[in-house]
């Protein structure tokens, strides 16, 4: 993991201090071909998320890209959608997490043949 990358999402993440509650502050950039082509963090609760922001950023040169995500990707139905899913069909050749615990996005990226989810962890 390019160390970089995450520490410029934590940056990102930061500019939401005092506007996400309930949710946590989140920071993401889109890395394609060694530079940074997406950024994005959370702006507020009903909002989009860092993923999406980063993703739309980015636009095409998102696309086989890797996404840096200070927290895992939401996988559920809420304010908004699951950017998880989101993540995987718009761009992301690799997910690279400060910390990866939801097996049902695991599984739910196995199940179309990515097992690349990695975190700082050392999770898979």
């Amino acid at each position: 993991m390019k160390t970089e990358y995450m520490q410029e999402a934590l940056v990102l993440a930061a500019r939401g201090r005092g506007f996400t509650s309930p949710n946590p502050m989140v920071g993401a950039v889109v890395v394609k071909d060694g530079r940074i082509v997406g950024r994005g963090w959370h702006q507020g609760a009903g909002l989009a998320h860092a993923e999406v922001e980063a993703i739309e950023d980015a636009g095409e040169a998102a696309r086989g890209g890797e996404i840096y995500v200070t927290l895992e990707p939401c996988n559920h139905y809420g304010r908004t959608p699951p950017c998880f899913k989101r993540s995987y069909i718009s761009c992301v050749a690799w997910a690279r997490l400060l910390n990866s615990r939801d097996a049902s996005s695991r599984k739910w990226l196995r199940r179309r043949g990515i097992s690349s989810l990695r975190s700082r962890r050392g999770g898979t």
